[in-house]
């Protein structure tokens, strides 16, 4: 039998690099393709006309008795539609999309750490454990996970205290600043593994670079050491820009240092929630108790 779900993920996948989609996105519809295709052929089924509601259910229930989390489930859900979408297009108009069973998902705290949270990272933050070391960047960089995932050894100068960022979402290359902590922890982390070049996060076998996978479990795994209860190496990235903003930081350095091209981007990063804009209005504002004008004896007009 002819297996036409096979054959159109690959036409799907060449046309994924033809529309230049993300290293992100690309990865994700490769996994996905390999998990679902799997169950498919277990299952016998071939031909998108098979690919029917139970077929789906079938697959979403085998995913559960796995102990998938529902929002891996439910990714993998979106790129077997967006394959069925693709075969409609460009194959057969008349085919029925099925019905896709999207799982519920539990509410995950992913705003930026608090900063008892960032003092629970901090104190045990030690150069011989790998996600200790991986979370002290993210946390005293702002990166993003692919960054964050692509510094080599050789980027790392610990005599200047610089760290050169090749890899970066708007493809410019940065040279950050590292605080003399993180440039302590580095240099105790290298020479513990005794790296001399290749890939700062990597396996231990082969060291091999670290995958988006990779990354968030062992950020995953340290925040859980740490009981932190978040997830995700972005609320890193946020929380950076909280915390400079906090402490006065120019806004359009900060622009630059998260590689930015638009103020509009920065902002996203830069939200302040309102306990800390009511304790700031307390410091700050022309009538605030620490300012300057603030009158001895306030009387309501009668």
């Amino acid at each position: 039998m002819k297996h036409e779900i096979e054959e159109t993920v690959v036409a799907w996948q060449k046309d994924n690099l033809v529309r230049n989609l993300s290293e992100e996105s690309m990865e994700t519809y490769r996994a996905s393709a390999k998990d679902f295709l799997g169950f498919f052929q277990q299952s016998s089924i071939a031909r998108f006309k098979q690919l029917t509601d139970d077929a789906i259910q079938a697959y979403v229930m085998g995913q559960i008795n796995r102990g998938c989390m529902p929002r891996t489930i439910n990714n993998r859900l979106k790129a077997i539609r967006r394959l069925c979408y693709f075969y409609q297009k460009n194959f057969k108009p008349s085919y029925r999309i099925p019905v896709f069973p999207f799982q519920r998902e539990s509410a995950t705290v992913r705003g930026p750490l608090t900063d008892s949270e960032v003092m629970r990272l901090v104190e045990k933050f030690d150069c011989k454990n790998r996600s200790s070391i991986l979370v002290a960047v993210a946390l005293d960089t702002g990166l993003r996970s692919k960054s964050l995932r692509n510094i080599r050894v050789e980027d790392v100068d610990i005599a200047e205290k610089t760290l050169c960022v090749r890899v970066t979402k708007n493809h410019d290359t940065l040279k950050l600043p590292l605080t003399q902590a993180l440039a302590e922890l580095l240099a105790g982390y290298i020479a513990h593994f005794e790296m001399t070049s290749g890939w700062l996060f990597c396996n231990t076998d082969g060291g091999k670079m670290y995958d988006r996978s990779a990354v968030y479990k062992s950020v995953k795994r340290y925040l859980q050491e740490c009981g932190v209860n978040k997830t995700g190496v972005h609320l890193f990235r946020y929380t950076f820009g909280k915390i400079m903003v906090k402490n006065n930081c120019n806004a359009m350095l900060l622009q630059k240092w998260l590689g930015h091209r638009t103020m509009e981007e920065t902002k996203k990063y830069v939200k302040i929630y309102s306990d800390e804009l009511n304790e700031l209005c307390e410091k700050v504002a022309p009538l605030s108790k620490e300012g300057k004008f603030f009158p001895k004896k306030v009387t309501a007009n009668t």
